[in-house]
């Protein structure tokens, strides 16, 4: 068994792995497409076979799937010092002896770990509730979207968002919004590989929220998601029942893929089982 970077010549055979499972996978094949020169891969290889990745996005984001007994060696080439972590519950005990968990994703709780569900909608599920007036939007409303992007990030503790990042997720995303008072209030955005289309954000400022404005916008973006592909996926934290109802309410249905996420930070000189 051996662990290498991410080469031209086993990329078909990557592709072949991810696409086995194109859910668990889908942050892999989102980032083979949009987000490749930010993007570190790692692959597990044993008699030529794949058996599991890593990628360090963006300089702040790691991700691990694929069996787990390779999970120790994947990790041994990580260099990122404080990741937001998503991984398979099944490798947590491994991922342990080489990050301690600071903090989940989302509200802060006494769990340092949160679990993200995944939920799914194809096009004879989707039951769109408008009732707002959302609009697509368009880079005339960077600055609008990019101060909804900062509450969004700051609530949700996951770092500071440049504004190369919101650039970015205007030229590769789909944002709908709606407005209150003048005011862009609520975004959702999202994105299309393939034949399958992923909720990245729903958001609304707290003052706003009760009114409808999530559940229309994310509406608006699911209805011109399903024209671009056959089913939409977004993942959702298992204890926040208030969005699980709404995503259910207009067509999401839950799946059986769950992840882990959290803030993690390197332990110094930890290898496997140490």
């Amino acid at each position: 068994m051996r662990v290498e970077p991410l080469a031209p010549a086993i990329e078909d055979s990557f592709l072949k792995f991810i696409r086995r499972d194109i859910i668990s996978n889908f942050f892999a094949l989102l980032d083979l497409e949009l987000y490749r020169e930010e993007t570190k891969f790692w692959v597990a290889l044993e008699n030529a076979e794949i058996s599991g990745y890593m990628i360090e996005h963006d300089g702040r984001d790691l991700n691990l799937r694929g069996d787990v007994k390779r999970a120790a060696e994947l990790l041994n080439t990580a260099s990122l010092a404080e990741p937001l972590i998503n991984i398979e519950p099944r490798h947590l005990p491994i991922l342990k002896t080489f990050y301690e968990p600071m903090r989940r994703l989302g509200p802060p709780t006494e769990e340092k770990i949160a679990t993200l569900l995944v939920m799914g909608m194809d096009k004879k599920h989707f039951k769109p509730i408008i009732m707002q007036n959302p609009k697509e939007l368009g880079a005339n409303k960077l600055e609008a979207v990019g101060n909804l992007y900062r509450s969004f990030y700051e609530e949700a503790e996951m770092g500071p968002i440049t504004r190369e990042n919101i650039l970015k997720a205007f030229r590769r995303r789909l944002i709908y919004g709606t407005y209150e008072g003048g005011e862009l209030v609520s975004f959702a955005s999202g994105v299309t590989i393939e034949d399958l289309s992923y909720v990245g954000h729903v958001y609304t400022l707290p003052k706003f929220r009760g009114r409808g404005h999530a559940t229309s916008t994310c509406s608006a973006l699911v209805n011109a998601l399903l024209d671009r592909s056959e089913e939409v996926m977004i993942m959702v934290l298992v204890d926040n029942n208030t969005a699980r109802e709404m995503y259910r309410k207009i067509g999401f249905i839950e799946t059986w893929h769950e992840f882990l996420v959290f803030k993690g930070c390197k332990i110094s000189g930890q290898k496997a089982g140490v």
